[in-house]
């Protein structure tokens, strides 16, 4: 068990938490049961290192991910809005990514469920989790992600593959979008009664490799078997941990928002 570090709390630094939304610690969710064959879901945790409530949230969400493991369900911290912004000794988690999907909510913590109300404007915060969930978990698999990654720990630059492969018959506007996570990063969190300096902030979204939407690659039928490859290459920042980062992508119907399936892949 980690040990937390707490200091007290400043005043100034209580009107920084003050739009944090609470979370009941005592909300239990109802059993899930996937019946869906192959549907990775992504939960997007909207989270900031001044809400004081997040760390319940972002622990509720990943005791869903330890529950269902995470061939069924992924949860990607992305942390955005005004209790995200770092001040004095806090951590910058903040990207323009993560802050165009959180668009124009004011409060943390929020998640979205594979983009379930998030293009109304809207995420769902974590007791609303339960019902779109087991929608998510419940649908047929619809596309196929397979990701090859390579790595150069000297020149650290980081080549991702994308193979899409259709597993259904279907019509949309269909993009893939390709994200980089850090693991297990310490810093500054606050918490209830003051402030952790020892927060272990898990899968942090860092950035995308192809923009907040992506690359689009079909609008309109897609049928079984068709496949799509894309290939990007970045240079890791010096300033993460390569042992602790991920790389995920998810494909979604920007015609409406909706997640359809998502990957994710350590880089060693």
């Amino acid at each position: 068990m980690k040990k937390f570090s707490i200091i007290l709390v400043t005043a100034a630094l209580m009107l920084f938490v003050s739009s944090c939304d609470k979370i009941d610690i005592n909300h239990t969710h109802k059993p899930f049961n996937p019946s869906g064959h192959g549907k990775t879901v992504l939960i997007k945790d909207f989270t900031g290192v001044r809400c004081v409530n997040c760390p319940a949230a972002a622990e509720t969400a990943h005791e869903l991910q330890h529950e269902l493991g995470e061939d069924n369900v992924f949860i990607m911290s992305v942390h955005a809005g005004y209790l995200a912004q770092p001040v004095g000794l806090f951590p910058d988690f903040t990207t323009p990514e993560g802050t165009e999907w959180y668009r124009d909510n004011s409060s943390n913590p929020l998640f979205s469920v594979d983009h379930v109300a998030l293009t109304d404007g809207h995420t769902l915060y974590v007791e609303q989790i339960d019902t779109p969930l087991s929608d998510a978990l419940a649908e047929e698999q619809t596309f196929e992600i397979l990701q090859g990654v390579s790595y150069n720990e000297e020149t650290r630059q980081l080549n991702l593959e994308v193979d899409v492969v259709a597993t259904a018959e279907v019509v949309g506007n269909f993009y893939v979008t390709a994200c980089l996570l850090e693991d297990s990063i310490v810093g500054r969190q606050v918490v209830p009664g003051g402030v952790d300096t020892a927060y272990v902030f898990r899968n942090v979204f860092r950035r995308t490799l192809n923009g907040a939407d992506g690359d689009t690659f079909l609008n309109g039928p897609v049928y079984v078997n068709d496949e799509y490859i894309y290939k990007y290459n970045i240079e890791l920042d010096p300033a993460y941990n390569a042992d602790q980062c991920y790389l995920m992508s998810y494909i979604y119907d920007k015609t409406d928002g909706k997640i359809l399936q998502t990957a994710v892949k350590k880089i060693k």
